[in-house]
């Protein structure tokens, strides 16, 4: 019964609470700022904070123009612990506050998603809070509960989000029923224009309750935890996204959950009713069944713990082992000498076995201490100290094991991906396996070094835990191959400019922002005059050479928020929003200019020219495809009259 009533409330509670927060028993009651972010904080009195002004609860502007929202009352509570001044960034549009950002006019973007392009000008913590698309259905509709049911349906959505662009690519069946607003969409379901709408989790409870909807119903999840917002700092000040980080971490899971259910509803109390028909085997007239259920149940769920908790212990017990550290070389195991008032066979069974462990402890030192090249091994007492760390540090990072064990945390980089440790092995010390995770370090000579740490919990005879066991592996080379892959994903390898994928993806966001904020955009075409004879007559180093130079001719060129893109041989496009007609020919002229500029390459003079075709947004085009044709046409349009650039297709 207790386990029931707890899964139920379990699965409410997922259906609306949507906080990323880790699971702690307590928080730290003070935050360790190191030396060099408090002379930081002390020199930067003042932050300005941008908050999306219509994305409630999570942060939105009231009546009066104030923001208000989850994101806000963190922001207030951070204020309070780390002692800073968040001075909100005035209302803009979304487009406008990622543009301020990127450019240093304002300082933290309270709510962003972190994606890998993004990294180049902001710096990122942790995700703290989550986005899940959820399906309103009517009431009496019990047909739509995944979305593979919404062919054929009229679907309702809000115009101007990411997650609206791709609903119609997905479920090309659907009939579209867009809105303006969050609300508007889960009216329509009410007001039956609509089979069913998709909006986020947290935003329909919140509208549910301030504007009470009926008819409706949450019928499954779209997508779980697609958006996880992090906090967003200008790229120039990474030292901040370190100290919000640790400022997040010791909020505790209370004060978040008092901020979540201040903006989002609690999950209702579930009550289970036995009813008599529910015991087959007891008669109405039964005394049992009618006076006694609850005291036949109360033993069936004493016995029912009791036997949990001894299966428990049994298998806590078949894991115990004690921590301490493998003998060194120096210090060879120890064997009691025979007892002379033993027994023969019982002293040589015991010599055996002391035998027997010494080999064992022997083969354990040489596995774990001669494998330098791969790996080390240390362990930590119940208060997070080490007590042992086998030679083969030496090897891999050229500390000796005194001077690990004594300087370990001045090892530990300030990469903000290793603020979260300290909390993983508190978790390990209070006996919580955790799963392998990543830490930076500097090695002997102040080189970084990736670290994949595997940890598990080491337990006494009684099963309390007694310290940490972790297993080391260098992984510097997989990381760094990784986030060459990454790069490689979303980047021409020549230029370094982005590639197709990553242009199209940009593309699409501006679409989304432009349709949400009614702001313009442009997209430019270009093609080199001459690169083909050159590449004839110079060969094809000399290519390569002219294509990196226009690349950093082009970058000189742009701003910021601006981005260029190399679609393959020497065609490029670049994207220029929040830009309107005149900005459009400015940026062009420029660039005809710039690429008549000579190329020197091995001491001759190299003159390229430029093809320009512009499509502007709305005007030219409305969707991705629409305004590349119509772009590429326009180039070709100025390729053949000569033009430099044209609006023309």
């Amino acid at each position: 019964m207790i386990a029931l009533c707890l899964l139920v409330n379990c699965a409410l509670a997922d259906s609306t609470t949507e906080m990323m927060w880790r699971s702690q028993a307590t928080a730290p009651l003070s935050i360790e700022l190191t030396a060099k972010e408090k002379a930081w904080l002390a020199r930067h009195k003042k932050i300005r904070v941008a908050f999306d002004d219509s994305l409630p609860p999570y942060s939105f502007a009231d009546s009066d123009g104030r923001f208000n929202g989850i994101a806000v009352d963190i922001f207030d509570e951070l204020s309070r612990k780390l002692d800073i001044r968040f001075e909100p960034f005035p209302r803009k549009s979304w487009n406008q506050l990622y543009r301020a950002a990127a450019e240093h006019r304002a300082d933290v973007v309270a709510t962003m998603v972190d994606r890998p392009e993004r990294r180049l000008w902001f710096n990122f913590t942790h995700p703290y809070l989550t986005k899940s698309l959820a399906l309103i259905t009517r009431e009496s509709d019990a047909e739509i509960k995944t979305p593979d049911d919404l062919a054929g349906r009229t679907v309702a959505y809000t115009k101007g989000y990411q997650f609206s662009e791709g609903i119609r690519k997905k479920h090309p069946s659907i009939k579209p029923h867009p809105v303006g607003s969050m609300l508007e969409c889960l009216q329509s379901v009410g007001a039956q224009k609509a089979d069913a709408c998709i909006t986020f989790v947290a935003t329909a409870n919140y509208l549910q309750a301030k504007h009470p909807l009926t008819g409706i119903k949450f019928a499954g999840f779209y997508e779980r935890h697609t958006a996880d917002e992090s906090i967003a700092v200008r790229g120039d000040w990474p030292i901040l996204a370190g100290i919000l980080q640790k400022g997040l971490d010791v909020l505790s899971e209370a004060e978040m959950n008092a901020i979540y259910f201040k903006w989002v509803p609690p999950p209702p109390e579930v009550s289970v009713v036995v009813e008599k028909n529910a015991v087959p085997a007891l008669s109405e007239e039964s005394p049992l069944a009618e006076n006694g259920l609850q005291e036949t149940i109360s033993p069936f769920l004493f016995l029912f713990v009791i036997g949990y908790v001894w299966i428990w212990s049994l298998r806590v017990r078949r894991h115990l082992r004690r921590a301490s550290p493998p003998p060194r070389q120096d210090e060879p195991a120890r064997i009691p000498p025979p007892n002379p008032q033993l027994p023969g066979d019982f002293e040589r069974m015991l010599l055996k076995r002391a035998t027997d462990l010494q080999n064992y402890d022997i083969r354990f030192r040489n596995l774990i201490e001669n494998q330098s090249k791969n790996y080390f091994f240390f362990q930590c007492d119940k208060k997070g100290k080490i007590t042992y760390v086998s030679p083969s540090v030496t090897q891999m990072l050229g500390h000796r094991p005194d001077e690990f064990i004594a300087g370990f945390q001045h090892y530990i980089t300030d990469n903000p991906e290793n603020l979260s440790v300290n909390n993983l092995f508190e978790l390990n010390r209070q006996g919580i396996p955790c799963a392998p995770f990543a830490l930076e370090v500097y090695d002997s000579g102040d080189e970084r070094h990736w670290l994949e740490i595997t940890s598990e919990p080491v337990y006494d005879e009684f099963g309390n835990c007694i310290g940490v066991d972790c297993l080391v592996f260098e992984i510097t080379k997989r990381r760094q191959e990784d986030e060459r892959l990454i790069w490689l994903s979303f980047h021409d390898e020549l230029t370094g400019l982005a590639n197709r994928r990553l242009f199209i993806e940009r593309l699409q966001q501006s679409l989304a922002m432009a349709n949400r904020n009614r702001m313009p955009f442009a997209v430019h075409y270009l093609d080199l005059d001459g690169f083909k004879s050159l590449n004839d007559r110079l060969g094809h180093a000399a290519g390569d050479h002219a294509l990196k130079e226009v690349a950093k001719k082009l970058m000189a060129t742009l701003r910021d928020t601006d981005t260029a893109a190399r679609f393959g041989g020497d065609e490029f496009a670049l994207l220029l929003p929040d830009c309107d007609e005149q900005a459009c020919a400015s940026v062009a002229k420029k660039i005809v200019e710039i690429m008549h500029e000579p190329i020197s390459y091995n001491g001759e003079a190299v003159r390229l020219g430029v093809s320009i075709g512009i499509a502007l947004y709305p005007r030219n085009a409305d969707n991705c495809d629409a305004l590349l044709r119509y772009a590429d046409a326009s180039m070709y349009h100025a390729k053949q009259k000569r033009l430099g650039y044209s609006f023309e297709a």
